[in-house]
């Protein structure tokens, strides 16, 4: 997993070392992931059964022969459920790769789609336990997981961006390591019910020097 994630980090470093002809952007990416997304009440994007934690860090847009992108280095906590009564706190490092088009409007405004993978790596705690009613079970967090984004937003003045995208979980966060008492045989019934794997919501904000 290590020599992975020197190799992103390794792409990352190359792509912002581009020729400033390229097209080179750098900024800061903050954002909140979310369960939902609601247009008609805004407020209830934030509150705290919605907000499934934040991520944050440096971000650099670019354009080589036409082709546009972004790349981003970030640290995130996102709350993952297992089921209505269980969430899970879990930290890593997100490495999202897009393509990127963008329709400029005038000076003052330009609108952006972008989509591509993500590649999420472990930096907390990968093994835990949680106690039910009929027994406990321990979880192991996997070491790495990749999503996809398909998102959109709009740019203003040259460097804030406003973004609302969708992350697809492609593979699972984590995965049951051991199960005792009576929830073996549910578990033998639905394993798939113990796995956690969850599609986010994320509003972002970027501020690109």
């Amino acid at each position: 997993m290590k020599k992975l994630v020197f190799s992103l980090v390794a792409v990352f470093t190359l792509t912002v070392a581009t020729p400033a002809q390229a097209g080179i952007e750098f900024g800061i990416e903050a954002g909140m992931n979310l369960s939902k997304v609601s247009l008609k009440n805004i407020n209830s994007n934030f509150s705290p059964e919605n907000r499934f934690g934040f991520y944050v860090g440096p971000k650099v847009n670019f354009s080589v022969l036409g082709i546009g992108g972004d790349a981003a280095i970030l640290y995130s906590q996102k709350r993952l459920n297992l089921d209505d009564d269980y969430s899970r706190m879990l930290r890593s490092l997100e490495i999202p790769i897009n393509l990127r088009y963008t329709l400029g409007l005038g000076k003052i405004i330009a609108i952006y789609a972008a989509t591509g993978p993500q590649f999420g790596f472990n930096i907390g705690k990968t093994q835990w336990k949680h106690v039910f009613d009929g027994g406990d079970t321990t979880f192991k967090r996997q070491n790495m997981n990749v999503s996809w984004n398909i998102g959109a937003g709009v740019k203003l003045l040259k460097h804030l961006e406003v973004g609302l995208s969708y992350n697809i979980a492609l593979t699972k966060y984590a995965k049951v390591l051991d199960i005792v008492g009576s929830e073996a045989s549910e578990f033998a019934k639905n394993p798939d019910n113990y796995n956690f794997k969850t599609n986010t919501f994320q509003i972002q904000v970027a501020y690109l020097f």
